[in-house]
């Protein structure tokens, strides 16, 4: 069993908590000075005042990231520095210093190993249509579009969330799964992205971000389009979809309900053996090569490009080699 330290208290630590007590020992946090009391009876574990604290004293072997995301880099290096691997809600940088500090860390240390949490990956609709794609059944990929929205639920979130110097804005702090999802489910790289993001919903608060698009040229001869939103009303929590383009056929995936296939054989066939939903984390922990570490940095460096290209304004070409 793993000693695992916690730093930070936001979205997705049951990744990392479901696994408690099974595969993973709590050995100490750190949280915002307001999650302390939470943090205290959630992990059962001490709760220290810095980063610099828990790593010294609970000494963990593997370190969770789920803080703030402008001080998700900066702790990332300091659990990385102390020796250990590193589990790391999504985004793992905000900007490409950052990210080429950490690239190159891990290049020279070769034997620490770092996740980032691309959870979709794990899902079952989306792994399906994966498989389907990778059998032949709709072609070569011509085309892929991506939906991510959501509900801003601006009473629910902390200061931090709502100010795009400190999230990173939408392409990092949502789209990064999409833009994985393209690479991971059509086989291709992303070698070109157009990007576009802004405010519509409350245009008096110069700082929030609630809608972001990306073009993206892919090395096939494809495109794709990732575009999401934080606008959906109250009534809906999600909406995440997919459509696929190919030169044989179409796929279609909405999340949480159906994934549909129509080719040769027949239209809108409902895909009934979806494969399992798998833990990211579990799988990493055994070895597995769900989320390769190459996977977790190629899709922040993506992220950051289309957040570069939103902010410029202008078309980036895409390194292949990351």
């Amino acid at each position: 069993m793993r000693k695992v330290g916690i730093i930070g208290g936001e979205t997705h630590l049951g990744e990392i908590t479901g696994l408690a007590g099974k595969r993973l020992q709590i050995v100490g946090a750190t949280v915002r000075p307001d999650q302390q009391e939470w943090a205290a009876s959630t992990f059962a574990a001490p709760v220290f005042a810095s980063v610099e604290e828990l790593l010294a004293a609970a000494q963990p072997d593997l370190v969770a990231v789920a803080n703030e995301n402008d001080l998700k880099a900066q702790a990332v290096l300091l659990a990385l520095q102390a020796g250990g691997d590193v589990v790391v809600d999504k985004p793992l940088a905000l900007t490409m210093d950052e990210q080429q500090t950490i690239e190159r860390f891990l290049a020279e240390h070769p034997a620490q190993r770092l996740l980032m949490l691309l959870t979709l990956r794990g899902n079952s609709e989306y792994a399906g249509l994966r498989r389907v794609v990778q059998s032949g059944a709709v072609g070569a990929p011509a085309f892929v579009g991506v939906r991510m929205a959501v509900r801003l639920k601006r009473a629910e979130r902390p200061p931090w969330f709502l100010d795009v110097n400190r999230s990173g804005g939408l392409f990092l702090d949502l789209l990064i799964h999409g833009l994985d999802q393209v690479e991971w489910i059509t086989g291709q790289q992303i070698v070109a992205m157009t990007g576009v993001t802004g405010n519509l919903g409350a245009p008096e608060d110069a700082n929030l971000r609630d809608h972001a698009a990306v073009f993206c040229e892919l090395s096939g001869g494809g495109s794709a389009l990732v575009e999401g939103q934080r606008m959906l009303p109250g009534t809906k929590g999600s909406d995440y979809r997919m459509a696929l383009a190919g030169t044989g056929g179409t796929l279609d995936l909405v999340m949480g309900g159906a994934v549909t296939l129509t080719n040769a054989a027949g239209a809108d066939r409902a895909i009934e053996d979806l494969p399992e939903a798998r833990s990211v984390v579990a799988d990493w922990l055994d070895g597995g090569g769900l989320v390769p570490q190459a996977a977790s940095l190629r899709a922040n460096r993506l992220a950051v490009l289309a957040t570069l290209s939103a902010e410029k304004h202008e078309r980036l070409s895409v390194s292949l080699e990351k």
